[in-house]
């Protein structure tokens, strides 16, 4: 499927766009299964799903640990909400335009557990 490791195909890099906007809609459902059915075939796919899975699991996390701030501090911790629905958009977008182009993937302060 892929021409060169370098070299993506528009396959490939539409899959890698609809993957992270899945993301998006989805959460990890959507780029676990495009993941799951590509990674053999596209070491490119291989990357972008495994970095669009990271980020949803880093976003679990970051969650939980808002709503136990909110929690402990009476509610007043939900306004941190607010930048993290910020960080999913932009991480989201950044990493659809990098995998429409081609480029290697990186969501910004997503925790690597799938390497």
């Amino acid at each position: 499927m892929n021409a060169s490791p370098s070299t993506p195909s528009q396959e490939e890099r539409n899959l890698a766009l609809l993957m992270h906007i899945l993301a998006f809609f989805t959460g990890f459902i959507g780029p676990l299964v495009i993941w799951l059915v590509k990674k053999d075939e596209s070491e490119f796919l291989d990357q972008h799903g495994r970095d669009a899975l990271n980020f949803q699991i880093s976003l679990l996390i970051y969650s939980m640990v808002v709503g136990l701030l909110a929690l402990v501090t009476c509610g007043i911790g939900a306004v941190l909400v607010i930048p993290l629905l910020i960080y999913v958009i932009i991480g989201c977008v950044m990493a659809a335009v990098q995998g429409h182009s081609g480029e290697p993937c990186k969501y910004p302060l997503a925790i690597q557990l799938l390497k």
